[in-house]
């Protein structure tokens, strides 16, 4: 065998050098993950971070409005006065017994808007009879006041006698309505007159007429606090 030249050498070893080059930069895929599986995995855990941001602000939202709600008493509207027969100061009421009228006139010096359940209150009445015959002797034998404050009723005033009501007199008295229970919202009063009426004049003979009335009084509730 003949033994190669050395071109033929020369170009045997150039072209190992080339195989060789070629080989030692070649690199292998990375096969460990998909590239989709890589490029999913990544939107997710992007996709986590602001749902896990949106949580902590809704709890801290909550908590403080908790906070809120603790600290600060809720605002209970107060209830609305209705009006009374004596916030004016003086009423007057016509009230009939058979062919005559018994005119009753009430009035108080205290401010009746801001009457309360523990308040004294008091009430200045007056009553006295027009229409049928003046010489026909009336007499009131009895007038009663009780309260009712829907919880318990008093006789506030009673008076029995014989008073002239026919004209020009009069019967005059004053009512003082002491302390109600606590809760209460209103109070009424009825008022009550008996009268005797003579049959005619100088029979010396009656007949009895009774005459109710009633008033009703609010009451401002008062602070608990």
């Amino acid at each position: 065998m003949s033994r190669p030249t050395p071109r033929a050498r020369a170009a045997a070893f150039a072209l190992g050098a080339t195989l060789l080059a070629g080989l030692t930069g070649c690199e292998w895929p990375d096969v460990s993950m998909s590239p989709g599986l890589g490029a999913a995995a990544a939107e997710t855990t992007e996709a986590a971070e602001p749902t896990d941001e949106t949580a902590e602000e809704t709890a801290a939202e909550e908590a403080a409005a908790e906070e809120t709600a603790t600290t600060h008493e809720v605002a209970v509207p107060t209830p609305v006065r209705p009006a009374g027969d004596l916030d004016a100061g003086s009423l007057t009421r016509a009230l009939p017994a058979g062919d005559r009228t018994v005119v009753v006139d009430y009035w108080t010096t205290d401010q009746a808007t801001t009457w309360t359940a523990a308040q004294d209150k008091t009430i200045q009445i007056a009553a006295h009879v027009e229409g049928g015959d003046d010489e026909t002797e009336v007499l009131v034998t009895r007038f009663a006041a009780t309260t009712d404050d829907g919880t318990a009723r008093v006789l506030a005033a009673e008076d029995r006698g014989e008073f002239a009501l026919m004209p020009p007199f009069s019967y005059t008295t004053a009512l003082t309505l002491t302390e109600a229970t606590p809760a209460a919202t209103s109070l009424t009063v009825t008022v009550q007159f008996d009268l005797l009426v003579e049959t005619e004049p100088g029979a010396q003979r009656y007949f009895r007429q009774t005459v109710l009335d009633t008033l009703e009084l609010p009451l401002l509730q008062e602070d608990p606090s």
